[in-house]
């Protein structure tokens, strides 16, 4: 009996912990599939928010973000940790069904595509006669490239971030990466130097490296694309608003009940005596009676790049224009135009090389610029074949200084800038002085008179001939630089009142960094 007695016991201690022990479990396991449903909530906030972010979204109210899924919800914020950088901090919280909450972060860099200087196709995309930029050539600024950069002697590098795909960095003894006053953030999977102080001349200055570099594609042109905008062309050359109607309901002189016909018989501006001429130089019935469309008649167009329609800009005036008065600027019109601070969205004032340009322009082929011009307006010419610019090209006014020396102040201030798209090549073939001494001065860069301005993309090459300072934003296949002395500086306000018919306006790095569940 007590042998049974005994054997009762064990078992009823054995049967008592049994159940201790799977209750225990039963109720771990339901802890951590309630901690893992709050976790994949969070998670899901997460993913939402990295596959669509966008700078504005930092400051248009869309923080915090709120969402549902079968496994509960989430609310996402976010932290600027440097906004100079880029550098943000998403937090998202978790709750599950029961109420079990999870938090996870993730800290990351984005980085808008024009607000960058970007090369991105081939093994090499920064490429020049000598192997590698030299002289004084400078970069200012946001700049990503593939292959391997050579900072030869005098040149700079300067300000970052600096991203190199595919390939290391070296300097030379009087080159310099980032400036004493300025350490630079550099991407880089390949190697590069330490950090050395070379005296009086050159150096590098590095604050951080990241192995992990992103591989971004140059965004393509189309031809969708190419007609969608020589569409949008056609459309803004009849609606009698300066530029596009999203952008601006400023209103302009083009057509008489939308018919494209009357650009040279509807007055004003027109009279009597004096017709406005197209930009097409070619006889009615062969040009397209739209203005801002320079091709076929009936408004097809050609294949991607392949267009055969060539545009001269330059050696003769076309459209008309009004009176201005603006941010640092009185220019008279042209003794026809009625209206005073409007003109048309495409004209050329030969007289005093002033390009007007507004919302979007296509060309079914090459365009030319034949001589030294300035610019008045936010548009974009899209070519339908290469672009040479055979003179310097800017916002009016970059030859008048403020009184801190910044040549750029009007041009900035009116928020005028030049977009040039072409699924070809774009030749800068300009002559002129590099206005920096080996490019160390960070501030007297962003001053710098520029020989070339605005928002270029080429889908092949962007080539710089000769000595030239280009401040803006160039996104090409491939950057090469024929002369040692050439300078790309970002403009950092560009993107704020960037043209449209761009491509990849709506592209940026998204780099993740460091992530954390709590």
């Amino acid at each position: 009996m007590l042998t049974v007695m005994g054997v009762i016991a064990i078992i009823t201690v054995l049967a008592v912990g049994s159940y201790a022990i799977a209750s225990q479990s039963l109720h771990e396991t339901k802890r951590v599939e309630s901690e893992s449903k709050a976790f994949r909530a969070a998670n899901s906030g997460l993913e939402r928010v990295l596959s669509s972010f966008s700078e504005e979204s930092v400051t248009n109210g869309t923080f915090p973000l709120s969402g549902t899924t079968p496994d509960g919800s989430y609310t996402v914020t976010i932290e600027s940790i440097d906004p100079g950088y880029g550098e943000y901090r998403l937090t998202s919280v978790g709750i599950g069904v029961d109420g079990t909450r999870e938090t996870v972060s993730q800290q990351f860099y984005f980085m808008n595509l024009w607000k960058m200087n970007f090369a991105g196709t081939g093994d090499q995309t920064l490429i020049s006669g000598s192997g590698g930029l030299k002289g004084t050539s400078n970069i200012v600024g946001p700049f990503y490239m593939k292959g391997n950069l050579a900072i030869g002697a005098n040149m700079s590098v300067l300000e970052g971030p600096l991203f190199v795909k595919g390939g290391s960095i070296s300097v030379a003894s009087s080159g310099q990466l980032g400036a004493p006053t300025y350490y630079i953030r550099v991407f880089c999977d390949g190697t590069v130097p330490p950090n050395d102080t070379k005296g009086e001349a050159g150096g590098v200055f590095v604050s951080q490296v990241s192995r992990s570099v992103p591989d971004i594609t140059l965004p393509q042109i189309s031809y969708e694309q190419l007609q969608a905008w020589a569409t949008k062309a056609q459309a803004e050359s009849i609606d009698n608003i300066m530029g596009p109607p999203d952008r601006s309901q400023v209103t302009n002189l083009e057509s008489v009940g939308n018919d494209p016909n009357t650009y040279t018989t509807m007055e004003p501006p027109n009279s009597a005596t004096w017709a406005r001429q197209y930009a097409d130089t070619r006889a009615a019935g062969t040009r397209n009676a739209n203005y801002k469309f320079i091709g076929n008649a009936d408004g097809t167009i050609s294949a991607p790049g392949q267009g055969t329609t060539a545009l001269h800009i330059g050696g003769r005036s076309f459209g008309s224009w009004g009176s201005l008065t603006t941010t640092g600027t009185t220019l008279p019109g042209d003794g026809h135009y009625t209206l005073a601070n409007s003109h048309d969205d495409f004209a050329y004032d030969d007289e005093r090389n002033i390009l007007y340009v507004e919302g979007t322009v296509f060309v079914d082929g090459p365009v030319y610029f034949d001589e030294d011009m300035y610019y008045i307006g936010n548009g974009t010419i899209v070519a339908n074949g290469d672009i040479t610019v055979n003179g310097m090209l800017r916002p009016y006014g970059s030859n008048t200084p403020d009184a801190s020396g910044n040549y750029n102040w009007i041009g900035e201030q009116n928020k005028w800038a030049l977009g040039l798209a072409t699924p070809g090549n774009l030749t800068v073939a300009t002559q002129d002085n590099n206005p920096l001494s080996g490019g160390s001065d960070l501030e007297q860069a962003r001053k710098a008179s520029p020989t070339v301005a605005g928002a270029f993309y080429a889908q092949g090459v962007v080539t710089f001939q000769h000595n030239v300072l280009m401040r803006g934003s160039v996104i090409a296949g491939r950057i090469d630089s024929q002369h040692p002395n050439m300078c790309l500086v970002t403009n950092p306000l560009l993107p704020t009142y960037l043209p449209q018919s761009l491509p990849g306006v709506d592209t940026g790095l998204l780099m993740p960094g460091l992530w954390t569940r709590r």
